[in-house]
């Protein structure tokens, strides 16, 4: 059994970068790659007027999304579903990726484990708890991540019929 196996039954959060991406995490991927691209080409192509279906742009498609709002303003439900796109589009493109990767300095290889740590406690041994705490900080730390993944991506499913 590897040390990731053994690290995996503690901690469910310790990334295997053998196995492909989590059919969740594509689930999460794939849905918020459709709303930034409704945002930078739908939304876009419509407030420039372009016919152009390759016209792509950020800052067209975000002022787009303001012109829009300023459009609708006898229909509030649509206008929150705009101020929802914003939001989201907001937190996936920018704020979501300035995330610290949870589990980045802690090796969940034989590099910082050691076997004979199998066999003693934390309180033993300084190293080892010392170890099992970064472990449980980089686990909490991933589950609130995917607890705001799983939020947004809810919020996302929400405003799905307004894209």
């Amino acid at each position: 059994m590897s040390i990731r196996n053994i690290l995996r039954q503690w901690f469910h959060t310790v990334p295997d970068t053998a196995d492909p991406m989590p059919i969740g995490d594509q689930i999460l991927y794939d849905s918020f790659t459709h709303l930034q691209n409704f945002v930078e080409y739908h939304v876009a192509q419509i407030f420039t007027g372009t016919e152009d279906d390759t016209y792509k742009s950020r800052e067209k498609g975000l002022r787009g999304l303001e012109w829009l709002h300023s459009q609708k303003e006898s229909e509030p439900h649509y206008q929150a579903a705009l101020a929802e796109i914003k939001i989201l589009y907001d937190w996936w493109v920018d704020l979501r990726p300035e995330r610290t990767e949870a589990w980045k300095n802690i090796d969940t290889t034989y590099g910082q484990f050691k076997e004979e740590w199998l066999h003693t406690t934390e309180e033993q041994n300084k190293d080892y708890k010392e170890y099992m705490d970064k472990c449980r900080y980089a686990e909490k730390l991933q589950t609130l991540y995917n607890s705001e993944d799983t939020k947004m991506l809810l919020r996302l499913i929400q405003i799905r019929n307004y894209l």
